[in-house]
């Protein structure tokens, strides 16, 4: 689910996300047919979707005890896991504050490079937002989540082998990072899929003249923007060309800094991010409509 998006979720499919992504089931210690487990949390939605964790315990244990090689108190532990992590993604789709947006990357490398002494990330974070420290943490765990999927891609032989093996590979990431919601995974995994098909088509060339046209800046403010961006460079590149560039200013004294390069380049950094999601949006529609 792509930031901002409006896509209906199923919440049994996601109660089986939250038990599938559990190291028990990863290691073998729970057989469960998808199929016919998410077809019974349907068929029972009042136990399984919709009660409190008292009901949802005994409902759970029914289904499980009979097929877990697991004892008593293993079990109740695993049931308890899984309720936290399914009420965990009920909370991320009905709070889009919650929601993982590519926006709060470029945010981050501001952060990354500006001046003072070195802290904690988190330190500073929480100190220039309003964000408290749980949140902070959330948001650091999910970029790092963001860039390792984003591997996968850059390892890929090619964009249609990744997405054909998008389903292991999302669950791979769940079963190592539970903290991190289904619906945050497959919102950045859709978000990659946008970035990688435009950067096989246009280059950091066609993202600032398209920047331009649309924002309505002129030839003059094309050029101080296309200074960091040389001809030829790659979409690919353009998060790390960005860092560059802001690193750069961030390092010159006030006297030297150009008056207006870093509002401009908030503003491609924004352009990018949205022309993403832009994409990433109809790319998930169609494959829904599919």
């Amino acid at each position: 689910m792509v930031s901002e998006s409006l896509k209906q979720i199923d919440p049994a499919t996601l109660l089986w996300k939250a038990v599938s992504r559990q190291h028990e089931f990863q290691a073998g210690s729970l057989r469960l047919n998808p199929e016919i487990t998410i077809r019974t949390f349907k068929n029972q939605a009042k136990r399984y979707l919709q009660s409190e964790r008292y009901e949802f315990t005994v409902a759970m244990k029914e289904l499980l005890k009979p097929i877990a090689t697991l004892d008593n108190e293993k079990v109740e532990y695993l049931i308890f896991r899984i309720y936290e992590s399914f009420y965990r993604e009920l909370n991320y789709w009905e709070d889009p504050r919650s929601r993982f947006s590519i926006d709060i990357l470029f945010q981050f490398i501001e952060f990354l490079c500006a001046e003072g002494p070195k802290e904690d990330l988190a330190t500073v974070l929480q100190r220039e937002t309003s964000l408290n420290k749980k949140e902070v943490e959330s948001i650091i765990t999910h970029i790092k989540v963001f860039n390792k999927l984003g591997a996968y891609f850059t390892k890929s032989p090619s964009l249609k082998k990744t997405i054909e093996n998008g389903e292991p590979i999302l669950a791979t990431i769940a079963a190592a990072h539970t903290d991190v919601t289904w619906l945050a995974l497959e919102s950045m995994f859709y978000l990659l899929i946008a970035q990688h098909a435009l950067a096989s088509k246009y280059s950091c060339e066609s993202l600032l003249r398209g920047w331009m046209t649309e924002y309505g800046f002129d030839e003059n403010q094309y050029a101080v923007v296309a200074n960091y961006f040389p001809p030829g460079t790659s979409l690919h590149d353009f998060r790390g060309n960005y860092t560059s560039a802001i690193r750069t200013l961030h390092g010159l004294t006030s006297k030297d800094k150009p008056d207006y390069d870093l509002l401009l380049l908030r503003s491609i950094g924004n352009y990018f991010s949205s022309w993403i999601v832009r994409v990433a949006h109809q790319m998930e529609g169609g494959y829904l409509a599919a």
